[in-house]
């Protein structure tokens, strides 16, 4: 398959960003409501857990306009005292903090719709371009990964969207911007140690993502979850074998090793070439005003990634599952 196959599917799914935006005019939305989609990466139970209560968006973004507790319970006629208490629990998670006593901002990006216009048009042709490069890689990602014994297992599609998915987007693609820093240094530590990057995004589910990663450490392997949602059951190494892609030993220095360099060199440079023009898009942003560079680039690299999955699998390179895949991978020793 040349490079151009993926390209036209990715066109048509970044249509999926602004629905509705050119076929009609959009309505005029209040300052604040909680039509807000929450993202983050990585992913975190908790926070999800208070951002799905309407309460905690209607503040988040009331504080993204500078608005008080007290001119949120006039505008809903909630009580200060029931907007503290969700208030409360948004400072203790670290998701809003506050630059003096008056002056609350949400401790995440907020990307209301005009911003996303500002940046949609450069969001796509980056989105493009770098579905292009993973492209243009794929043959040697996929003869890598489907020479490793755990990998036979499997249906190949599932195991090419654990490998690029989890393994390289959303893995070995994160650490080496972490490691590099000039444009993602590791997140902001929240509460009891979480450490993620956040997002609001208004009215779009899909530009706030809805790949969720999760992984944990059992029986010196890393259990890792990965599709559209959190799984539901906590599955262990025993469970896994023979059920999974299990990589072991050799399989995971070998799997490990290739992800790095291939993320390391021959995708990075495509991030930090561009580095003055997404200083540039978020500065466009609200939120670049009172939010750290690394919080914008989170989202929008979150968002650039998100649209090459979709395009990989409009392409039939990757199969998604209907909800979540599970599997492990021997931990570095």
């Amino acid at each position: 398959m040349n490079k151009t196959t993926i390209f036209g599917p990715l066109v048509l799914s970044l249509a999926v960003l602004t629905p509705g935006v050119d076929a009609q005019k959009r309505v005029e939305k209040p300052q604040v409501h909680a039509d807000f989609q929450f993202g983050m990466y990585p992913w975190s139970r908790a926070a999800a857990d208070l951002m799905n209560k309407e309460q905690a968006r209607w503040i988040a973004v009331a504080f993204h306009e500078g608005w008080d507790l007290d001119k949120l319970s006039r505008t809903f006629k909630v009580s200060v005292p029931d907007f503290s208490k969700v208030a409360d629990e948004l400072d203790e998670q670290r998701l809003t903090r506050s630059r003096n006593e008056f002056d609350q901002r949400p401790f995440m990006v907020v990307i209301r719709e005009q911003d996303f216009d500002r940046v949609k048009d450069s969001l796509q042709r980056d989105s493009e371009e770098f579905g292009r490069l993973i492209a243009s890689q794929w043959t040697e990602i996929e003869n890598a990964v489907m020479a490793l014994n755990g990998s036979k297992t499997m249906p190949r599609g599932q195991v090419m969207y654990e490998a690029v998915v989890s393994g390289l987007l959303f893995g070995a693609m994160m650490d080496a911007l972490y490691e590099d820093k000039t444009l993602m240094p590791p997140p902001p530590a929240r509460l009891r140690n979480d450490r993620f990057y956040a997002w609001l995004v208004e009215s779009n589910p899909a530009a706030a993502g809805p790949v969720r990663r999760e992984f944990r450490e059992s029986d010196g392997y890393r259990i890792v979850t990965v599709g559209t949602s959190l799984a539901e059951e906590r599955l262990n190494l025993g469970d896994l074998r023979g059920r999974a892609t299990v990589y072991d030993d050799d399989d995971a220095r070998k799997f490990r090793v290739f992800m790095s360099l291939l993320a390391r060199d021959k995708l990075l440079p495509f991030f930090k070439a561009r580095r003055s023009e997404f200083l540039r898009l978020g500065t466009q942003t609200r939120s670049g005003s009172y939010t750290a560079f690394a919080e914008f680039f989170a989202w929008y690299y979150n968002a650039i990634a998100n649209n090459v999955v979709t395009g990989l699998a409009a392409a039939s390179r990757i199969t998604p599952p209907e909800k979540v895949y599970t599997y492990a991978i021997r931990a570095p020793q």
